[in-house]
Protein backbone atom coordinates (compact mmCIF):
# COMPACT_ATOMS: atom_id res chain seq x y z
CA UNK A 1 0.00 0.00 0.00
CA UNK A 2 1.29 3.46 -1.00
CA UNK A 3 2.05 6.41 1.16
CA UNK A 4 -1.01 8.24 -0.25
CA UNK A 5 -3.24 5.18 0.15
CA UNK A 6 -2.45 4.78 3.65
CA UNK A 7 -3.53 8.59 4.23
CA UNK A 8 -6.49 8.44 2.33
CA UNK A 9 -7.37 5.51 4.94
CA UNK A 10 -6.39 7.30 8.02
CA UNK A 11 -8.05 10.46 6.87
CA UNK A 12 -11.20 8.07 6.11
CA UNK A 13 -10.88 6.26 9.63
CA UNK A 14 -10.60 9.22 11.08
CA UNK A 15 -13.95 11.15 9.61
CA UNK A 16 -15.45 7.88 10.66
CA UNK A 17 -14.36 8.25 14.91
CA UNK A 18 -15.52 12.48 14.57
CA UNK A 19 -18.86 10.81 13.20
CA UNK A 20 -18.98 7.78 15.94
CA UNK A 21 -18.29 10.89 18.80
CA UNK A 22 -21.44 12.63 17.41
CA UNK A 23 -23.58 9.61 17.38
CA UNK A 24 -22.95 7.97 20.60
CA UNK A 25 -23.44 11.71 22.12
CA UNK A 26 -26.30 11.47 20.74
CA UNK A 27 -27.55 8.30 21.65
CA UNK A 28 -26.40 8.48 25.17
CA UNK A 29 -28.23 11.94 25.53
CA UNK A 30 -31.27 9.94 24.88
CA UNK A 31 -30.77 7.03 27.02
CA UNK A 32 -30.41 9.37 29.93
CA UNK A 33 -33.51 11.09 29.08
CA UNK A 34 -34.82 7.80 29.43
CA UNK A 35 -33.46 6.73 32.67
CA UNK A 36 -35.20 10.08 33.93
CA UNK A 37 -38.34 9.01 32.79
CA UNK A 38 -38.18 5.95 34.28
CA UNK A 39 -38.12 4.04 31.51
CA UNK A 40 -34.65 2.56 31.36
CA UNK A 41 -32.47 0.65 34.16
CA UNK A 42 -29.71 3.07 35.70
CA UNK A 43 -27.36 0.23 36.47
CA UNK A 44 -27.64 -0.87 32.45
CA UNK A 45 -27.07 2.90 31.36
CA UNK A 46 -24.46 3.54 33.68
CA UNK A 47 -22.30 0.44 32.52
CA UNK A 48 -23.09 1.10 28.65
CA UNK A 49 -22.05 4.58 29.18
CA UNK A 50 -18.38 3.24 30.60
CA UNK A 51 -18.11 0.82 27.94
CA UNK A 52 -18.80 3.76 24.87
CA UNK A 53 -16.20 6.20 27.01
CA UNK A 54 -13.71 3.06 26.55
CA UNK A 55 -13.68 2.93 23.18
CA UNK A 56 -13.17 6.81 22.58
CA UNK A 57 -10.34 6.82 24.97
CA UNK A 58 -8.07 4.58 23.29
CA UNK A 59 -9.77 5.97 19.94
CA UNK A 60 -8.85 9.30 20.65
CA UNK A 61 -5.11 9.59 20.62
CA UNK A 62 -4.78 7.34 17.37
CA UNK A 63 -6.95 9.63 15.50
CA UNK A 64 -5.74 12.58 16.69
CA UNK A 65 -8.19 14.43 19.19
CA UNK A 66 -6.54 13.36 22.64
CA UNK A 67 -8.61 15.59 24.54
CA UNK A 68 -11.91 13.67 23.65
CA UNK A 69 -10.09 10.54 25.34
CA UNK A 70 -9.35 12.60 28.06
CA UNK A 71 -12.95 13.68 28.58
CA UNK A 72 -13.55 9.68 27.81
CA UNK A 73 -11.36 8.26 30.42
CA UNK A 74 -12.23 10.87 33.60
CA UNK A 75 -16.21 10.03 31.91
CA UNK A 76 -15.47 6.45 32.82
CA UNK A 77 -13.79 7.04 36.20
CA UNK A 78 -16.22 9.24 36.82
CA UNK A 79 -19.37 6.76 36.60
CA UNK A 80 -17.04 3.51 38.26
CA UNK A 81 -17.64 5.28 41.54
CA UNK A 82 -21.70 6.11 41.15
CA UNK A 83 -24.31 3.30 40.95
CA UNK A 84 -27.01 5.53 40.42
CA UNK A 85 -28.29 8.27 37.87
CA UNK A 86 -30.42 10.81 39.98
CA UNK A 87 -30.53 14.16 37.56
CA UNK A 88 -27.88 15.80 39.13
CA UNK A 89 -25.89 13.24 38.07
CA UNK A 90 -27.68 12.71 34.63
CA UNK A 91 -26.38 16.66 34.43
CA UNK A 92 -23.04 15.96 35.34
CA UNK A 93 -22.79 13.14 32.20
CA UNK A 94 -24.35 15.51 30.15
CA UNK A 95 -21.92 18.03 30.75
CA UNK A 96 -19.09 15.20 30.08
CA UNK A 97 -21.16 14.68 26.67
CA UNK A 98 -21.06 18.39 25.51
CA UNK A 99 -17.72 18.96 25.92
CA UNK A 100 -17.21 16.08 23.31
CA UNK A 101 -20.17 17.04 21.28
CA UNK A 102 -18.37 20.58 21.48
CA UNK A 103 -14.61 19.80 20.05
CA UNK A 104 -16.42 17.55 17.25
CA UNK A 105 -18.65 20.49 16.00
CA UNK A 106 -16.10 22.96 16.44
CA UNK A 107 -13.22 21.32 13.96
CA UNK A 108 -11.06 22.14 16.05
CA UNK A 109 -8.92 21.41 18.83
CA UNK A 110 -8.48 23.77 21.99
CA UNK A 111 -5.52 25.13 22.89
CA UNK A 112 -2.88 23.23 25.61
CA UNK A 113 -3.96 26.40 28.39
CA UNK A 114 -7.97 25.37 27.30
CA UNK A 115 -7.01 21.93 27.33
CA UNK A 116 -5.91 21.91 31.02
CA UNK A 117 -9.07 24.43 31.98
CA UNK A 118 -11.93 22.60 30.01
CA UNK A 119 -10.38 18.76 32.17
CA UNK A 120 -10.36 21.02 35.10
CA UNK A 121 -13.74 22.15 35.38
CA UNK A 122 -15.10 18.87 34.67
CA UNK A 123 -17.61 17.21 37.20
CA UNK A 124 -16.38 15.41 39.89
CA UNK A 125 -17.81 12.37 41.25
CA UNK A 126 -19.51 12.99 44.55
CA UNK A 127 -19.64 16.82 44.14
CA UNK A 128 -23.56 16.14 42.44
CA UNK A 129 -25.34 15.68 45.76
CA UNK A 130 -23.03 18.86 48.03
CA UNK A 131 -24.86 22.17 48.48
CA UNK A 132 -23.23 25.05 46.75
CA UNK A 133 -21.75 25.75 50.95
CA UNK A 134 -19.95 22.38 51.42
CA UNK A 135 -18.52 22.73 47.28
CA UNK A 136 -17.02 26.07 48.37
CA UNK A 137 -14.98 24.50 51.12
CA UNK A 138 -13.31 22.58 48.68
CA UNK A 139 -10.23 22.66 47.00
CA UNK A 140 -10.96 21.74 43.79
CA UNK A 141 -8.87 20.54 40.29
CA UNK A 142 -5.97 18.95 41.94
CA UNK A 143 -5.40 15.97 39.35
CA UNK A 144 -3.02 12.91 40.32
CA UNK A 145 -1.93 10.62 37.22
CA UNK A 146 -1.34 7.12 38.59
CA UNK A 147 -0.04 3.72 37.22
CA UNK A 148 0.47 1.11 39.57
CA UNK A 149 1.35 -2.57 38.89
CA UNK A 150 -0.63 -4.10 41.54
CA UNK A 151 -4.53 -3.71 41.98
CA UNK A 152 -3.99 -3.45 45.70
CA UNK A 153 -1.67 -0.84 45.82
CA UNK A 154 -3.92 1.04 43.49
CA UNK A 155 -6.79 0.58 45.85
CA UNK A 156 -4.30 2.02 48.96
CA UNK A 157 -3.77 4.71 47.22
CA UNK A 158 -7.44 5.62 46.07
CA UNK A 159 -8.53 5.20 49.96
CA UNK A 160 -5.26 7.47 50.93
CA UNK A 161 -5.69 10.13 49.19
CA UNK A 162 -9.74 10.17 48.94
CA UNK A 163 -9.68 14.12 49.50
CA UNK A 164 -12.49 16.44 48.51
CA UNK A 165 -12.04 17.94 44.99
CA UNK A 166 -8.97 15.36 44.21
CA UNK A 167 -8.95 13.31 41.23
CA UNK A 168 -7.00 10.03 40.51
CA UNK A 169 -6.11 9.02 36.94
CA UNK A 170 -5.51 5.43 36.32
CA UNK A 171 -3.47 4.30 33.25
CA UNK A 172 -2.70 0.78 32.32
CA UNK A 173 0.98 1.35 31.87
CA UNK A 174 3.56 4.37 31.70
CA UNK A 175 3.82 5.22 28.12
CA UNK A 176 -0.03 6.07 28.23
CA UNK A 177 -0.01 7.85 31.27
CA UNK A 178 3.24 10.20 29.79
CA UNK A 179 0.98 10.90 26.83
CA UNK A 180 -1.22 11.65 28.42
CA UNK A 181 0.39 14.09 30.72
CA UNK A 182 2.02 15.64 28.10
CA UNK A 183 -1.50 16.90 26.71
CA UNK A 184 -2.45 18.29 29.91
CA UNK A 185 0.30 18.18 32.83
CA UNK A 186 -1.26 17.21 36.57
CA UNK A 187 -0.52 18.21 39.74
CA UNK A 188 1.57 14.82 40.47
CA UNK A 189 2.26 11.94 39.12
CA UNK A 190 2.47 8.25 41.36
CA UNK A 191 3.65 5.26 39.44
CA UNK A 192 5.34 1.48 40.34
CA UNK A 193 9.23 1.33 40.63
CA UNK A 194 8.85 -1.76 38.27
CA UNK A 195 6.17 -1.69 35.06
CA UNK A 196 6.09 -3.44 31.94
CA UNK A 197 8.07 -0.90 29.18
CA UNK A 198 8.96 2.01 30.54
CA UNK A 199 9.46 1.22 34.03
CA UNK A 200 8.62 4.32 36.83
CA UNK A 201 12.29 4.86 37.28
CA UNK A 202 12.63 5.63 34.01
CA UNK A 203 9.46 7.57 33.35
CA UNK A 204 10.70 9.80 36.70
CA UNK A 205 14.08 9.95 34.24
CA UNK A 206 11.96 11.22 31.20
CA UNK A 207 9.96 13.30 33.18
CA UNK A 208 12.87 15.39 34.69
CA UNK A 209 14.13 15.60 30.86
CA UNK A 210 11.02 17.28 29.33
CA UNK A 211 10.11 20.71 29.66
CA UNK A 212 6.64 20.82 29.63
CA UNK A 213 6.27 17.96 32.89
CA UNK A 214 9.74 18.92 34.44
CA UNK A 215 7.86 20.06 37.31
CA UNK A 216 5.39 18.45 38.18
CA UNK A 217 5.66 15.99 41.53
CA UNK A 218 6.76 12.64 41.24
CA UNK A 219 6.15 9.79 43.22
CA UNK A 220 7.65 6.23 42.61
CA UNK A 221 5.61 3.37 44.44
CA UNK A 222 7.99 0.67 45.62
CA UNK A 223 9.28 -1.85 49.18
CA UNK A 224 13.15 -0.06 48.65
CA UNK A 225 14.12 2.48 50.93
CA UNK A 226 15.80 5.71 48.44
CA UNK A 227 19.29 4.55 49.79
CA UNK A 228 18.94 1.22 47.44
CA UNK A 229 21.63 0.95 44.85
CA UNK A 230 18.54 0.66 42.90
CA UNK A 231 17.96 4.41 42.81
CA UNK A 232 21.52 5.43 42.65
CA UNK A 233 20.51 6.98 39.42
CA UNK A 234 17.02 8.57 40.63
CA UNK A 235 17.01 12.35 40.72
CA UNK A 236 16.96 13.88 43.80
CA UNK A 237 13.22 15.27 43.77
CA UNK A 238 11.55 11.83 43.37
CA UNK A 239 9.36 10.99 46.00
CA UNK A 240 9.47 7.64 47.26
CA UNK A 241 6.02 6.11 48.56
CA UNK A 242 6.92 2.85 50.68
CA UNK A 243 4.15 -0.22 49.93
CA UNK A 244 5.35 -1.39 53.55
CA UNK A 245 4.85 -0.16 56.98
CA UNK A 246 5.53 3.21 56.26
CA UNK A 247 2.80 4.01 53.30
CA UNK A 248 0.50 6.27 55.55
CA UNK A 249 3.05 8.45 56.46
CA UNK A 250 4.83 8.35 53.04
CA UNK A 251 1.14 9.69 51.45
CA UNK A 252 0.89 11.84 53.94
CA UNK A 253 3.61 13.57 53.34
CA UNK A 254 3.46 13.22 48.95
CA UNK A 255 -0.02 14.82 49.56
CA UNK A 256 1.36 17.48 50.46
CA UNK A 257 4.01 18.17 48.11
CA UNK A 258 0.97 17.81 45.71
CA UNK A 259 -1.30 20.17 47.08
CA UNK A 260 -1.57 23.48 45.58
CA UNK A 261 -1.70 26.60 47.99
CA UNK A 262 -5.10 26.88 49.15
CA UNK A 263 -6.68 30.62 49.07
CA UNK A 264 -9.56 31.68 50.52
CA UNK A 265 -12.13 33.19 47.25
CA UNK A 266 -13.82 36.49 47.60
CA UNK A 267 -16.69 36.33 49.23
CA UNK A 268 -20.15 35.87 47.10
CA UNK A 269 -22.77 39.14 47.58
CA UNK A 270 -25.37 38.06 50.42
CA UNK A 271 -28.56 36.00 49.87
CA UNK A 272 -30.49 38.86 50.42
CA UNK A 273 -29.17 41.10 47.31
CA UNK A 274 -30.27 37.37 45.09
CA UNK A 275 -34.00 37.44 46.60
CA UNK A 276 -34.44 40.61 46.82
CA UNK A 277 -38.01 41.04 45.27
CA UNK A 278 -38.08 43.35 41.85
CA UNK A 279 -40.91 42.87 39.33
CA UNK A 280 -41.15 39.69 37.59
CA UNK A 281 -39.35 38.63 34.78
CA UNK A 282 -39.98 37.57 31.24
CA UNK A 283 -36.92 34.99 30.64
CA UNK A 284 -36.78 32.68 27.37
CA UNK A 285 -34.95 29.65 27.67
CA UNK A 286 -33.42 27.91 24.39
CA UNK A 287 -32.50 24.51 25.55
CA UNK A 288 -32.86 21.18 23.83
CA UNK A 289 -31.75 18.65 26.47
CA UNK A 290 -34.81 17.63 28.52
CA UNK A 291 -32.29 17.47 31.75
CA UNK A 292 -31.21 20.95 31.60
CA UNK A 293 -34.32 22.54 30.84
CA UNK A 294 -35.20 20.91 34.15
CA UNK A 295 -32.19 21.96 35.84
CA UNK A 296 -32.95 25.37 35.21
CA UNK A 297 -36.93 25.63 36.44
CA UNK A 298 -35.41 24.24 39.48
CA UNK A 299 -32.17 26.69 39.92
CA UNK A 300 -34.56 29.75 38.85
CA UNK A 301 -37.65 28.91 40.53
CA UNK A 302 -36.85 30.60 43.68
CA UNK A 303 -37.03 33.57 41.87
CA UNK A 304 -39.39 35.73 40.42
CA UNK A 305 -38.80 34.81 36.44
CA UNK A 306 -41.33 33.38 34.55
CA UNK A 307 -39.96 31.09 32.00
CA UNK A 308 -40.75 30.47 28.16
CA UNK A 309 -38.38 27.18 27.07
CA UNK A 310 -38.20 26.12 23.51
CA UNK A 311 -36.13 23.19 22.03
CA UNK A 312 -34.18 25.16 19.24
CA UNK A 313 -32.82 28.60 17.92
CA UNK A 314 -35.15 28.38 15.13
CA UNK A 315 -38.09 28.67 18.03
CA UNK A 316 -36.24 31.02 19.78
CA UNK A 317 -36.27 33.81 16.91
CA UNK A 318 -39.99 32.59 16.07
CA UNK A 319 -41.10 33.68 19.76
CA UNK A 320 -39.03 37.14 19.92
CA UNK A 321 -40.46 37.80 16.59
CA UNK A 322 -43.73 38.00 18.11
CA UNK A 323 -42.85 38.81 21.98
CA UNK A 324 -40.40 40.98 24.14
CA UNK A 325 -38.47 38.97 26.92
CA UNK A 326 -36.57 40.62 29.42
CA UNK A 327 -33.65 38.28 28.80
CA UNK A 328 -32.88 35.03 26.93
CA UNK A 329 -30.78 31.83 28.12
CA UNK A 330 -29.42 30.63 24.81
CA UNK A 331 -27.72 26.82 25.04
CA UNK A 332 -25.02 27.50 22.35
CA UNK A 333 -25.19 23.58 20.87
CA UNK A 334 -28.92 22.97 19.75
CA UNK A 335 -29.93 21.05 16.61
CA UNK A 336 -31.82 22.94 13.86
CA UNK A 337 -29.99 25.89 14.51
CA UNK A 338 -27.11 26.47 17.41
CA UNK A 339 -27.31 29.56 19.82
CA UNK A 340 -24.86 31.43 17.71
CA UNK A 341 -26.63 31.71 14.20
CA UNK A 342 -29.69 31.76 16.48
CA UNK A 343 -28.56 35.29 18.10
CA UNK A 344 -27.60 36.72 15.25
CA UNK A 345 -31.07 36.01 13.69
CA UNK A 346 -32.63 37.47 16.70
CA UNK A 347 -30.36 40.83 16.17
CA UNK A 348 -31.87 41.55 12.72
CA UNK A 349 -35.03 41.11 13.79
CA UNK A 350 -37.58 44.02 12.44
CA UNK A 351 -38.96 44.63 15.74
CA UNK A 352 -38.07 47.37 18.40
CA UNK A 353 -37.01 44.80 21.37
CA UNK A 354 -34.80 42.77 18.96
CA UNK A 355 -31.53 44.50 20.02
CA UNK A 356 -32.19 44.69 23.42
CA UNK A 357 -32.62 41.91 24.72
CA UNK A 358 -29.84 40.49 26.75
CA UNK A 359 -28.57 37.18 25.96
CA UNK A 360 -27.14 34.91 28.17
CA UNK A 361 -24.79 32.06 26.30
CA UNK A 362 -24.87 28.95 28.20
CA UNK A 363 -22.14 26.34 27.32
CA UNK A 364 -19.16 23.88 28.29
CA UNK A 365 -17.59 26.08 25.41
CA UNK A 366 -16.32 29.07 27.79
CA UNK A 367 -13.12 29.96 27.02
CA UNK A 368 -11.55 33.68 25.69
CA UNK A 369 -11.90 32.73 22.38
CA UNK A 370 -15.36 30.89 22.48
CA UNK A 371 -16.38 34.43 24.60
CA UNK A 372 -15.11 36.67 21.88
CA UNK A 373 -17.18 34.39 19.53
CA UNK A 374 -20.47 35.01 21.59
CA UNK A 375 -20.24 38.19 22.21
CA UNK A 376 -19.15 38.93 18.28
CA UNK A 377 -22.71 37.23 17.33
CA UNK A 378 -24.78 39.71 20.06
CA UNK A 379 -24.46 38.20 23.14
CA UNK A 380 -24.04 39.57 25.97
CA UNK A 381 -22.59 37.51 28.62
CA UNK A 382 -21.75 33.86 28.97
CA UNK A 383 -22.27 31.41 32.00
CA UNK A 384 -20.60 28.32 31.56
CA UNK A 385 -21.47 24.31 32.31
CA UNK A 386 -22.06 23.34 35.09
CA UNK A 387 -24.18 26.55 35.83
CA UNK A 388 -23.53 27.94 39.41
CA UNK A 389 -26.84 29.08 40.07
CA UNK A 390 -26.08 32.22 41.65
CA UNK A 391 -24.20 33.24 39.12
CA UNK A 392 -26.46 32.51 36.55
CA UNK A 393 -29.33 35.16 38.79
CA UNK A 394 -26.66 37.58 38.99
CA UNK A 395 -26.16 37.66 34.88
CA UNK A 396 -29.67 37.82 34.25
CA UNK A 397 -30.64 40.42 37.09
CA UNK A 398 -27.75 42.97 36.28
CA UNK A 399 -28.25 42.71 32.40
CA UNK A 400 -32.13 42.56 32.87
CA UNK A 401 -32.32 45.30 35.22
Amino acid sequence: MTSENTDVGFRQLKSEFVDQCGIVTDELEGLLNQVYDGRRDETETIQLIRREMHNLKGQGAVFGYPVIGMIAHRLEDYLAKVSALPITIINDVNIYLDHIRGIILHKKLPTEAETTELLRSLPQAGFAECSDTEKESIVEGVEIMVATSSRLHHHRLEKAMSIPGWRLFSFSNTMELLQNALVSPPNGVIVSGEMPLISGIELSVVFQSLQKVRNVPFALLSSRDKTDIHFKDLPNSIEIISTGKDFSSDVERVVKIFAPKIFKPPQKPTASYLTAEPQRLEILVAEDNQINQILLQRFLEPYPFDLTIVENGREAVERCSTQAFDAILMDVMMPKMGGVDATEAIRALDVPWAKKIPIIALTADYSAEHREKYLRAGMNDCVGKPIKPELLVMAIKNLAS
